[in-house]
């Protein structure tokens, strides 16, 4: 079934900051969901085939996210061996428990000289205040892209349905420092990783779309002063 943020209607219908920020939690709900069950859970094996993701439910003019729209507008070259060669992508790529040759998780890619377990705890405390619970992805570790991305869907629908000020600048602050801090210092490099070693233009479009959507994201909100 096509997920509902490839139901959008037209994308130059958006105009406001608030509208491209519900549109990308949409598409980090897509996202996080590609990046941690098989493709044939997520469907993303038939959305690749027919090349159902060129209609994206937002435009961007970010560097990364052109590039993506540029290679995923396009029906797979492959036709009937998509699936198969988008399924074999997936697990040398990203599964399992961190042998694969891009596994997305921040302690993957970050330098760090304290214990991965001291900053799952940062983390677990962080989604806690926010009331996430990562269910049934419970077996990925805080730091799994797919959980970080979540959690970034749920900030912004936080953040676009808090009628507080204050609240709303508090969630904008941690959101902010949660995708420069704890995303974008090691994301980059991730998806250099995925564009070197994917053999299918799927999964590249989607590094790059993660990227540089997160990328916008940020700039919005510190452009804006959204609501006031």
């Amino acid at each position: 079934m096509q997920p509902d943020f490839l139901m959008t209607g037209n994308i130059n219908s958006i105009n406001t900051p608030e509208e491209l920020l519900q549109a990308y939690t949409s598409l980090f709900l897509f996202l996080g969901g590609s990046v941690s069950i098989t493709p044939g859970e997520s469907d993303l094996s038939h959305l690749c085939d027919e090349g159902l993701l060129r209609n994206l439910p937002v435009s961007s003019t970010n560097a990364r996210f052109a590039r993506a729209v540029r290679l995923l507008k396009s029906p797979c070259p492959l036709k009937q061996q998509c699936h198969h060669a988008v399924d074999d992508n997936y697990h040398s790529l990203l599964a399992g428990d961190g042998t694969a040759g891009a596994y997305p998780a921040a302690s993957y890619w970050k330098k760090s000289d304290r214990p991965a377990e001291e900053h799952y705890d940062e983390l677990c405390s962080l989604y806690r205040r926010y009331g996430y619970s990562r269910g049934d992805e419970s077996s990925l570790a805080p730091d799994h892209l797919g959980i970080q991305l979540l959690f970034i869907n749920l900030m912004l629908e936080k953040y676009l349905t808090e009628d507080d000020y204050e609240i709303r600048a508090m969630i904008s602050n941690d959101l902010t420092r949660y995708i420069r801090k704890e995303m974008l210092n090691w994301l980059p490099r991730w998806g250099e990783a995925v564009s070197e070693k994917s053999r299918t233009k799927c999964y590249t479009g989607i590094s790059d779309l993660i990227v540089g959507g997160l990328e916008d994201v940020l700039d919005i909100l510190e452009g804006q002063k959204l609501g006031l």
